[in-house]
């Protein structure tokens, strides 16, 4: 069996964050960008008229705010006589530059989450205490909760949340919930559907936070956890970019010019010849904002 090899842990597909802040190509490493205030734009206006007189004239407040793109990299390193002497199935340059890719979106993933899990980050939110929390079946009310952040995103901009993000510990309490099974006791089977989850939660995009992490050092016992940890994100995403662009969070990628591509794996010699190495190089300049912090609200501490 030397042309098997396992590699039995989890990947990015599973990774949310990307989603939840679409990346937005930009020029320069740091820059201004605009905010048109909401409550200006609402006011509703006196729009009558009268014979002679000029129509009432209004305004819009606009303010800025700005972004800087950090240079995020990872190399690892294969030496010369593993590559001569490597077993096919190791695959060692495909295998280094997996681990150097992963881990920066693993520590992307990490960024995003630690951002948008603080309640004092984004529009507002809850954290569940007691009998309130989603994991005791008798007291707890998960539409609820979530129908009051959907109220508090429609009070404050207009605008419906269509995207609901959940760990994946929150999301298996939540299809076995018993106020959601009543609502569906003749179809759902004893677990909720993510159609069904969508319907009941009033959201287009039902995400599953699955990705965890190690916590321990090198060398000491794995210590794994949830990246997401237990949290219900309630947002408001557009995935298209635009001028004027509608969505919680962005994340601005700038590629220097000289780069092979905004996020690229490179490989070379190291430049001590007598290490006889080679590296493999992967790095992106990126900045992740929360742009519209009302269009987001967290239910914290549901497990």
């Amino acid at each position: 069996l030397s042309n098997i090899v396992i590699s039995a842990f989890q990947g990015t597909e599973d990774f949310v964050g990307p989603r939840l802040f679409p990346i937005v190509p930009v020029d320069h490493q740091g820059d201004k960008y605009y905010i048109i205030d909401p409550d200006s734009w609402l006011r509703v206006p006196d729009t009558k008229r009268a014979p002679k007189t000029r129509p009432n004239r209004i305004g819009w407040k606009v303010s800025s705010d700005s972004y800087f793109a950090d240079n995020y990299a990872l190399a690892g390193e294969n030496a010369k006589e593993d590559l001569a002497n490597a077993d096919m199935a190791l695959r060692i340059r495909e295998n280094t530059s997996r681990i150097v890719t992963e881990g920066l979106l693993r520590d992307l993933e990490v960024r995003i989450a630690n951002q948008v899990t603080s309640i004092t980050n984004i529009g507002s939110g809850v954290s569940l205490a007691g009998a309130n929390k989603w994991s005791d079946y008798v007291s707890s009310d998960p539409i609820a909760d979530v129908t009051t952040a959907h109220a508090f995103i429609r009070g404050k901009t207009g605008l419906l949340a269509n995207t609901l993000v959940l760990d994946e510990d929150t999301y298996q309490i939540v299809r076995r919930h018993p106020v959601l099974l009543e609502l569906f006791k003749y179809t759902a089977g004893g677990l909720a559907t993510d159609e069904q989850l969508r319907a009941v939660f009033q959201v287009e995009q039902l995400w599953r936070a699955r990705g965890i992490k190690n916590n321990a050092l090198e060398g000491a016992p794995a210590s794994i956890t949830n990246i997401w940890g237990n949290n219900a994100l309630l947002a408001r995403v557009q995935p298209g970019i635009s001028l004027q662009t509608v969505t919680f969070g962005l994340a601005f990628r700038w590629t220097p010019e000289g780069f092979p591509g905004p996020m690229a794996v490179e490989r070379y010699d190291d430049p001590d010849p007598g290490k006889k190495v080679e590296v493999v190089q992967a790095s992106y300049f990126q900045d992740e904002k929360v742009v519209a912090k009302d269009l987001a609200y967290l239910v914290g501490s549901t497990l």
